[in-house]
């Protein structure tokens, strides 16, 4: 199992990318367990309630996970450079979802799942271990849009990938709409974090390359 992993992961890109992945987890689900403490506001628009409910996007909702998974090995094998700057990108971003997730916490009402097909009963087991909170900003949509950064910046990235990427993360801002789990301010929202981060992230890495070659020159 480990000689897949380092196969499949450089090793300069385990730490950062697992610290990434723990920042993550405890910001989304801490602040899960803090629900019954916070006060939350609804900012769903006419926009939002005009949307219809369609269930079968849940499957684009899900396979995002494949997608991130997917997008962040590439990322970690292109380059340490470009590994160091999604982790951290990622790190600072969940840090101010945090802010977001605290001192304006929302949420939505969501519709009532009558149906018994495969993709309602999807759409419920997903209302049932994910409550209505830390919705702005979306962290599905943070995470596909990185994903389309990322795909115009690999080095082996070709036409057909960039191309699956912007579609499949289309797809999983959709899906967060027409499933109910977010209204469109949170995907504007989950877009502007990331790109904030991804700010943050190259200033921090510049800073220190020109901190190095100030070190070399005698």
């Amino acid at each position: 199992m480990q000689s897949r992993l380092k196969s499949l992961i450089p090793k300069y890109a385990i730490l950062p990318l697992g610290l990434a992945l723990l920042v993550n987890t405890c910001v989304y689900t801490g602040v899960g367990q803090l629900r019954h403490f916070l006060t939350f506001s609804s900012w769903e628009t006419s926009f939002d309630k005009a949307l219809p409910f369609v269930a079968p996007f849940v499957f684009f909702y899900i396979l995002a996970f494949v997608q991130w998974g997917v997008s962040y090995i590439l990322i970690a094998r292109d380059s340490r450079e470009l590994c160091y700057r999604f982790a951290i990108s990622n790190i600072y971003a969940k840090i101010i979802c945090l802010f977001f997730f605290l001192l304006f916490p929302t949420t939505l009402t969501r519709p009532e799942i009558s149906g018994t097909d495969l993709c309602s009963r999807l759409v419920q087991l997903i209302y049932t271990i994910d409550a209505p909170v830390n919705l702005f900003p979306s962290i599905h949509c943070l995470e596909s849009w990185a994903c389309i950064r990322a795909a115009f910046l690999l080095k082996k990235s070709n036409r057909t990938y960039k191309i699956i990427t912007i579609l499949m993360s289309l797809g999983v801002f959709a899906s967060t709409l027409l499933i109910k789990q977010h209204v469109i301010v949170d995907v504007f929202g989950g877009i502007l974090v990331f790109e904030v981060g991804f700010r943050i992230a190259g200033r921090i890495l510049n800073t220190r390359g020109q901190c190095k070659k100030g070190a070399a020159t005698p």
